[in-house]
C-alpha cells in the first residue's frame, strides 16, 4: 500500500506542466499572488506565489523580475480593475442631488469591494504597506472624494476653485474609511446585511452633508 502511494506521489510530481500562452501564465501567477497576500499580507514569498501557481520560482521571476513588480500587477487587478467606468458618470451626473448621486455610487462600489479578498488586501496595505495604500489612497482622492467635495461645493452655491485642500478632505476620508471598516466588521461577524448597508451609508452622507454645510455657514 505504502509502495502505491509513493509510485502515486512520483507520478503526480512527474506530471508535465500544463502549457499555457504567456498571458494565461501570468493571469495565474497575479491570481495565485492575490490568494496567498489575501492569507498572508504583502509580506507573503515569491516562493509560496510559484507553488500556488504550480511553476518554479524561477519561471515565477521570468514574468515578474521582483516582487515588487508582482505587487504592483496585484494591485492594479484588486484595486484598479474592480473600478466601473460608468462611476465616474454617475458622480459627475449634475441632474441629481449630491447625497443621491453618492448614495447610488456607494451601494454599487460597496457591493463590488465588500468581498473578503478586496477588504483583507485594503486592510493589510493600510496596516503593513505604505506603498500599496499610497497607491489606493491616491486612486480614492482623485476618483472619489475631491468630486464629493467639489460637487458639495457647487450644491451649496460655493466656488472654491479646482484645488482641494487637505483639511476638505478630512472629513470624506472618515465617511469613506467608515464605510470600509464597516464593510470588515460584517465580513469578521458575518452579518452581512444590504439593506442595512444602504441605511449605513445615507447616515454617513448625510453626516458629511451636514458637516460641509456647516463648513461653509462658518466661513461665511
Amino acid at each position: 500500500m505504502a509502495i502505491q502511494k509513493q509510485t502515486h506521489a512520483a507520478e503526480k510530481e512527474a506530471a508535465p506542466r500544463r502549457r499555457l500562452s504567456p498571458e494565461a501564465r501570468r493571469d495565474e501567477i497575479v491570481q495565485a499572488a492575490v490568494t496567498l497576500f489575501a492569507e498572508t499580507g504583502f509580506d507573503g514569498s515569491t516562493r509560496d506565489v510559484a507553488r500556488g501557481a504550480g511553476i518554479t520560482q524561477p519561471l515565477l521571476y521570468r514574468y515578474f523580475p521582483s516582487k515588487e513588480s508582482l505587487i504592483e500587477a496585484v494591485y492594479a487587478r484588486v484595486f484598479l480593475e474592480s473600478w466601473d467606468p460608468a462611476w465616474d458618470e454617475m458622480l459627475a451626473d449634475g441632474s441629481l442631488p449630491v447625497l443621491t448621486r453618492f448614495q447610488t455610487f456607494y451601494e454599487s462600489y460597496t457591493e463590488t469591494v465588500f468581498q473578503p479578498v478586496w477588504l483583507r488586501l485594503w486592510h493589510f496595505a493600510s496596516l503593513r504597506d505604505a506603498e500599496v495604500y499610497g497607491w489606493y489612497k491616491e486612486v480614492v482622492q482623485e476618483q472619489i472624494l475631491k468630486p464629493l467635495v467639489r460637487e458639495r461645493r457647487t450644491e451649496l452655491g460655493v466656488e472654491q476653485g479646482f484645488q482641494v485642500s487637505a483639511t476638505e478632505l478630512e472629513a470624506p476620508w472618515l465617511l469613506h474609511g467608515g464605510l470600509l471598516n464597516y464593510g470588515l466588521r460584517t465580513q469578521v461577524t458575518g452579518q452581512e446585511d444590504t439593506a442595512a448597508r444602504a441605511g449605513v451609508i445615507r447616515q454617513a452622507l448625510e453626516m458629511y452633508m451636514l458637516l460641509s454645510a456647516n463648513r461653509v455657514s462658518h466661513d461665511t
